[in-house]
């Protein structure tokens, strides 16, 4: 073996260090971004999650994606104080 570690992966849109306790991976452009998996987990949300309604499964977003028009990435901040719609209208 080489010896050689992996870097750590870091959030697509804040690029601070995620793991997988506080991560998921976008849908759209495969990168990881922070993500509270339960809602008593303290940490940023960079992204958003929803059900699917079509084939009842998980789809998780970045705000770069979800906000290609360059708002604000709503880091510290709800979707709702974001002008994000809520999830299920207009996304």
């Amino acid at each position: 073996m080489s010896g050689a570690t992996t870097p750590p992966s870091v959030c697509s849109v804040c690029r601070d260090p995620v793991d997988d306790t506080n991560s998921a991976v976008c849908n759209t452009c495969g990168n990881p971004f922070h993500l509270r998996l339960r809602q008593d987990a303290e940490g940023p949300d960079c992204g958003d999650v929803w059900i699917n309604e079509q084939f009842l499964a998980l789809e998780f977003a970045c705000f770069t994606c979800l906000r290609p028009d360059g708002r604000p990435s709503g880091r510290g901040e709800t979707a709702a104080q974001a002008g994000e719609p809520p999830v299920g209208r207009g996304h």
